[in-house]
């Protein structure tokens, strides 16, 4: 696990190309859109299924970054996920799943908020 200071200072090296949002929109679809939402907003039947818990999917599109919000933090949280057991697990490691798609998800996840 990759300290929060280390995480910041990550620079993003994907440009976020129309087909980088797109690939980076297809891996979002499939991986995080069944907690965090199809748009990104928290609102998902496992977000409200977790309503009273105290880790539970948060909006991607408000002001509010709990776990960082520079690329290179939303791209530690992507690889090494977040919140403990029971919560977001990351993505290091995963068949098909390298840092090109981590960092193209970063870019979808940024486009969200637009």
């Amino acid at each position: 696990m990759h300290g929060v200071n280390e995480s910041a200072s990550l620079i993003n090296p994907v440009k976020p190309t129309s087909e980088s949002l797109a690939s980076g929109k297809k891996l979002y679809d499939r991986l995080c859109a069944e907690c965090h939402g199809e748009k990104g907003d928290g609102i998902s039947e496992i977000a409200a299924a977790m309503a009273g818990d105290e880790v539970r999917p948060p909006n991607l599109i408000d002001d509010t970054w709990q776990h960082g919000s520079t690329d290179g933090e939303i791209y530690a949280s992507i690889r090494d996920g977040v919140g403990g057991p029971g919560a977001m697990k990351g993505l290091n490691g995963r068949p098909g799943i390298g840092p090109t798609e981590m960092w193209q998800m970063v870019n979808y996840v940024r486009s969200l908020k637009k």
